[in-house]
């Protein structure tokens, strides 16, 4: 006899599927996917939220010195408002808030402590991933280029900006055969942030 519990979450994942294109074991996939590339540990706590009226996908870091008590929400209400309609869309997001965690212990520079510096770096390193894995992602890439932008996160323009030369990074390193670190990324951003200072400040300028 089937237990209640396993009917209860075959019906929830059913209707996660219908209405968002997801279940939670695809988003449990994508997440493990993801930690794999970035060579971290999985979190140790994942948690669907969507149905929590205050759910938001995040990434919520207890000790910032450590990456072994990270606990990782995602609202699949929230994330189909980005354009993730499907297992590659949600994966390019969780490129995003796993970013978060590598660069956690980070000092950016920039207004309010590299706030949008924080932001933009995730980005890049979605668009690092997006290219090395070919994938067709352009309705969520399309969704933030038209974010309004606030002290928390940059406007469209940069945030697409900053996909787009992850993206053209990765696709550099796939033709000259080599395999960039993570370390190597980092550094081609911050040299492109420096070279781009002047445009990305006119943008900060009219937030801060």
């Amino acid at each position: 006899m089937i237990g209640s519990s396993i009917i209860k979450q075959f019906v929830v994942n059913l209707k996660n599927k219908i209405q968002y294109g997801l279940t939670d074991q695809e988003c449990i996939e994508g997440i493990e996917e993801i930690c794999s590339f970035f060579g971290i540990p999985v979190p140790v706590l994942i948690q669907n939220v969507t149905n929590d009226p205050d759910g938001c996908t995040c990434v919520i870091n207890k000790d910032r010195s450590t990456l072994h008590d990270d606990i990782l929400h995602y609202n699949l209400k929230e994330l189909k408002s980005l354009g993730v309609s499907e297992k590659l869309g949600f994966m390019a997001v969780m490129t995003h808030e796993c970013a978060h965690r590598v660069f956690q212990d980070y000092s950016f520079p920039g207004p309010d402590n590299g706030q949008w510096e924080k932001e933009m770096v995730a980005d890049y390193f979605m668009g690092i991933k997006i290219g090395l894995s070919g994938w067709d992602v352009a309705p969520v890439i399309n969704a933030l280029a038209r974010a309004n932008g606030a002290g928390s996160h940059p406007v469209g323009k940069v945030r697409e900006e900053y996909i787009r030369y992850g993206m053209f990074e990765a696709r550099r390193h796939i033709i000259q055969r080599r395999k960039g670190t993570i370390q190597e990324y980092l550094d081609l951003f911050l040299e492109y942030r420096r070279t781009h200072y002047k445009e990305l400040r006119e943008a900060e300028l009219k937030i801060y």
